[in-house]
């Protein structure tokens, strides 16, 4: 029997939220002072984001480097200021990886693929 394609990208995005959403203090841990490896919808190449104890995120896209701030609210809710990405919560798929959900359409925006300690840059 044929799945149609919708369905198996339906099933794949149902699957990608059925992790465990991670609270603020998980989310703090988790990134304070650690480079996130990533794949994001929307950018073509590897993508870094540096997580800063200060609140500064840098991220490097085929060696550009921008800078932001982050963020996390009471709730959880991790936020990018001043460079695209918004506001989301952070999931652990149980494997070592993390999706970064967007709060407004619930949609995966990232996958963080890995966390290292430092700046990975």
């Amino acid at each position: 029997m044929k799945i149609p394609l919708l369905a198996l990208l339906m099933l794949a995005t149902s699957m990608a939220h059925a992790g465990e959403t991670l609270d603020a203090a998980a989310v703090k841990k988790l990134l304070t002072g650690k480079t996130a490896i990533t794949l994001s919808a929307g950018f073509s190449a590897e993508l870094k984001n540096y997580f800063s104890p200060d609140g500064k995120m840098y991220r490097n896209l085929d060696g550009k480097i921008t800078v932001g701030t982050w963020s996390v609210e009471d709730d959880g809710t991790h936020c990018i200021q001043n460079i695209p990405g918004g506001c989301g919560k952070i999931v652990s798929n149980g494997d070592g990886t993390y999706d970064r959900v967007d709060n407004k359409t619930g949609a995966v925006r990232a996958r963080w693929f890995a966390l290292v300690d430092g700046k990975d840059f």
